[in-house]
C-alpha cells in the first residue's frame, strides 16, 4: 500500500492535541506502512502552536505549523503543498470517525481520485441540528452543480496528492474547500468514491453555524456563477478525461 500523509487542520485544540496524535500515532505505526502526519493550526489563540512544536519534537514523524490568520482551506493547502508522499488522508483532531476509514481509503486511492467518508450511509452520533443543515448543503449542491457526494465536510477524505495540487490556485481558503476539490476533479474526469463511515461527534462546532451556513452559500452560489457561466473547463484550460 502507497505511503501516505494524514493532514489535520486544526482550531484552539489545545485539550486534544497530544492525546490524539497519540492514539492516531498508535494505531498507525502497526500498519506497517510508510506515513507522516501534517498538523496545521490556522489562527488558533490558545496553547496549540506551543503544544504542537512539543509534538513535532517528540515524534519524528510529526510536522507543526501554525498560521495567525483563519483559514482552514489556507491551511489545508499548505499542508497539501509540504505533503511528501502520494496519497493524503485528512481528518479531524477530535478522531471523530472510525480509524478504519484510513486503510479502506488507501485502498480505494488505487483506483479513485479522492475518497468520500460519508456519515449519513454509516453510523453517525451528531446533533439534529448538524445533520439538517449538512443535508440542506448536499441537496442544494445537487441542485446547483449536478454533482452527487453526500458529505463535505473536513473529516474522512481520502486525496491523490498530485491531483488536489493541480487545482490548489483556486481551491476555497475557507470550510468550502471539499465541495472545490470535488467539482474540480469531478469536471475535470477524476474518479471520486464514496464510503460510508461511522461518526461520534457531541463537540459544539469549532464554527459559528450561522455564519458558516451563510458563508457555505454564498460559495456555493458564487461557484455557480463563476464555473457554470464562465465555462469552467475553458477557464481552467483542462479537457475531460486528461486524469488516469
Amino acid at each position: 500500500m502507497t505511503p501516505f500523509t494524514v493532514v489535520i487542520p486544526v482550531y484552539n485544540e489545545e485539550a486534544l492535541l497530544f492525546p490524539n496524535t497519540e492514539r492516531l500515532i498508535a494505531y498507525l505505526d502497526p500498519l506497517g506502512l510508510e506515513y507522516e502526519i501534517l498538523i496545521g493550526s490556522n489562527g488558533s489563540t490558545d496553547l496549540t502552536p506551543q503544544l504542537g512544536e512539543g509534538l513535532r519534537q517528540r515524534f519524528p514523524q510529526v510536522n507543526f505549523l501554525h498560521m495567525p490568520e483563519r483559514g482552514v482551506g489556507r491551511v489545508f493547502k499548505t499542508l497539501v503543498a509540504q505533503a511528501r508522499y502520494p496519497a493524503i488522508v485528512s481528518i479531524d483532531m477530535d478522531l471523530s470517525t472510525d480509524f478504519d476509514f484510513i486503510p479502506r481509503a488507501l485502498a480505494m486511492l488505487q483506483v479513485g481520485h479522492v475518497i468520500v467518508g460519508v456519515k449519513k450511509k454509516g453510523i453517525q452520533q451528531r446533533s439534529w441540528l448538524r445533520k439538517l443543515g449538512s443535508d440542506i448543503f448536499v441537496r442544494a449542491v445537487r441542485l446547483l452543480l449536478d454533482i452527487e457526494y453526500d458529505d463535505y465536510s473536513i473529516t474522512a477524505k481520502a486525496y491523490r496528492t498530485e491531483s488536489v495540487r493541480r487545482f490548489l490556485d483556486v481551491i476555497d481558503e475557507g470550510s468550502s474547500y471539499v465541495l472545490s476539490i470535488c467539482y474540480l476533479i469531478q469536471r475535470a474526469g477524476g474518479e471520486i468514491i464514496q464510503v460510508p463511515v461511522s461518526c461520534v461527534d457531541w463537540r459544539p462546532s469549532r464554527f459559528n453555524l450561522a455564519n458558516e451556513a451563510i458563508y457555505k452559500f454564498r460559495h456555493l452560489f458564487r461557484f455557480w456563477l463563476k464555473f457554470r457561466v464562465d465555462r469552467l473547463i475553458r477557464w481552467l484550460n483542462v479537457d475531460s478525461g486528461q486524469f488516469s
